[in-house]
């Protein structure tokens, strides 16, 4: 049995990126494969502008991993980045791994690979295509995410679909959502992601004012992450302060104070807490390195009718009027519409949350995932 480096951003801090890979972290140690981890974790190693921080950081983790990687034939699991600072640090991590005829498996954890190859120049793009051939698999969230590697068909026997899962145990049994039979009880939404404008916070705070302006409902909308900027995603957020000053202006200009509330990050308890109170949960994204949202897989653990985007790997989450509602990105009249005819129908809605659930408990627990990611880890015969 080879040796496993797993290389990845391990918690803290908390993101959908991270818990995962903490979760494969589990996986590999209950199976009792010998295995070590390079943290991508840390100030400085975001993939953002270049720093000085992130360059010292970068260093850190390479020297790491050389020490790690160079005696002996090994298994290398990379977490694989989508921008050029971070395709520098993987092009030195496979080149080092292939040239010591180590296996070498790459995980995107995103959606937008093509589209960062595409706006690299020549003499990057011939690197990425002659890195990535060096590399045994690449592992991509869903099947509508094959074509980012279009650019190079000699990749195509290589890429292997591993679905997210739930990345904690579920210590209780979650049973079908119903919506309050008591018509002067809030209907409750949840958004859980980091507030990034293309993820659509703004738009649902929209949404929220025309469900309680237009269709008189009473709403509890809970927004759960951090505030943060996305550029050259964003058209209205100049950074994360204006970002939260729009929010809030935006509440109070509405006279939103009774219906909208920020929680800040949320985790454990608190987290699973606003997930078992909600009865939908919005995520109205169009963020650019979107794969396959976490949080998603969360609240369908949890019933909730999950409404989000026909966006990157969701529809292999989300069934449009079964499990839930696909919409279209910067529409916030669509979901007000969607929520104000769901609510109208209680037991259209208990059916889709039962259906969520199934699916969820069919495809995507903790379990499904570690079935299909860890037996990748060891070379075939």
């Amino acid at each position: 049995m080879r040796p496993i480096i797993l290389v990845g951003p391990a918690p803290p801090p908390f993101s959908g990126q991270s818990i995962s890979f903490q979760m494969l972290i589990d996986g590999v140690e209950k199976q009792h494969f010998p295995y070590t981890v390079v943290s991508l974790s840390g100030k400085g190693t975001s993939d953002g502008g270049a720093s000085w921080g992130r360059a010292l950081q970068y260093l850190k983790i390479l020297s790491d991993y050389f020490r790690m990687s160079i005696f002996g034939r090994k298994t290398i699991y990379i977490t694989i980045a989508q921008s050029r600072h971070g395709f520098l640090r993987d092009f030195v991590m496979i080149w080092f791994a292939w040239l010591n005829s180590h296996y070498i498996i790459c995980h995107l954890k995103g959606g937008n690979y093509g589209g960062f190859y595409k706006t690299q120049p020549g003499w990057i793009r011939w690197l990425i295509r002659k890195t990535l051939l060096r590399v045994d698999n690449i592992l991509v969230l869903g099947e509508r995410l094959r074509d980012m590697y279009h650019f190079e068909p000699r990749l195509k026997d290589k890429i292997c679909v591993v679905q997210n899962g739930l990345p904690f145990i579920l210590n209780e049994a979650i049973k079908p959502k119903a919506l309050p039979t008591d018509k002067t009880k809030p209907i409750r939404i949840l958004y859980l992601s980091n507030l990034i404008e293309s993820k659509g916070y703004l738009n649902l705070l929209e949404t929220v004012r025309i469900l309680v302006k237009k269709y008189k409902i009473p709403v509890v909308c809970h927004f759960c992450g951090l505030f943060l900027a996305n550029k050259p995603d964003d058209v209205l957020v100049h950074d994360a302060a204006h970002g939260q000053k729009l929010f809030e202006d935006f509440v109070t200009t509405n006279n939103l104070e009774k219906n909208v509330a920020y929680c800040g990050v949320v985790s454990g308890e608190e987290k699973n807490r606003e997930l078992r109170d909600a009865h939908f949960f919005v995520l109205p994204t169009n963020y650019n390195n979107e794969g396959q949202p976490v949080s998603i897989i969360e609240a369908m653990a949890f019933g909730n009718v999950v409404i989000s985007t026909d966006y990157r790997a969701i529809p292999d989450m989300v069934i449009h009027e079964k499990t839930g509602f696909l919409v279209p990105y910067g529409r916030p009249e669509v979901v007000a519409q969607v929520i104000a005819n769901t609510t109208a129908h209680p037991a259209v809605y208990s059916k889709m949350s039962k259906s969520a659930l199934e699916y969820f408990q069919r495809h995507f627990t903790r379990e499904a995932h570690l079935s299909r990611i860890v037996p990748l880890l060891q070379k075939p015969d």
